[in-house]
């Protein structure tokens, strides 16, 4: 050891030892601090990590081109789900935008991704109906899908989607629902959920974090 980090060591020896404090407890006390700082420190994704507690994208829907599309259609694909319907005035619009601009931000990556738009009110919204709605937003990246009202309410069940179907009295009633973007990997695991509260820029970079590990 140098002579005067030598020197300097004694020092603080003495010092603590007039303080009543061992050399080698202060040395622990400070070594598990540093690591503690490190780890609150260290925040791995900028949404919230969903890994482990929502299973793996299972379903068989109807895509806007009229085909039947499953989980393993879109294998190798980071996907984007978000439940809404075409004639939502609110949430949807704004929703849809904002994931048309994280493509945009991921730039070429954005080739590695889709936004998948299922829809809440499968009666009205047919494929046609669906495909004008979601190429407004996004024709290369995002895709519309439909189902029975059954295949819709095991979905939404499937990962906890918040939502309140218009009542039979009032067929014209709005369908309230959240803003949850939920996120699966190459793979069909879910990884991650965002929502209005989370930056498109913070979005975007965790994006592209999964896309590098996953490809």
């Amino acid at each position: 050891m140098h002579p005067k980090l030598k020197k300097r060591e004694r020092e603080v020896e003495m010092r603590l030892s007039r303080a009543g404090v061992p050399l080698r407890r202060y040395i622990l006390s400070m070594t598990i601090a540093l690591a503690l700082s490190g780890c609150i420190a260290e925040k791995p994704w900028h949404v919230e990590e969903v890994t482990g507690h929502l299973p793996d994208l299972n379903f068989s829907l109807t895509s806007d081109h009229g085909s039947t599309v499953t989980a393993s259609t879109y294998e190798g694909y980071l996907l984007l789900m978000y439940f809404g319907f075409t004639r939502c005035t609110a949430e949807c619009p704004v929703s849809m935008a904002r994931l048309a601009h994280v493509m945009r931000l991921l730039g070429d990556d954005a080739n590695r991704a889709r936004i998948l738009f299922v829809t809440l009110d499968p009666r009205r919204d047919t494929p046609q109906i669906l495909h004008r709605y979601v190429t407004q937003f996004d024709s290369e990246h995002a895709v519309g899908l439909t189902g029975t009202i059954a295949d819709i309410e095991r979905l939404t069940k499937q990962y906890r989607a918040a939502y309140r179907p218009r009542s039979r009295i009032d067929e014209a009633g709005d369908i309230e629902h959240g803003d949850a973007v939920y996120i699966f990997d190459t793979k069909g695991q879910a990884r991650l959920l965002a929502t209005s509260s989370d930056s498109d820029e913070s979005l975007a970079k965790d994006l592209q974090r999964l896309i590098k590990t996953n490809y």
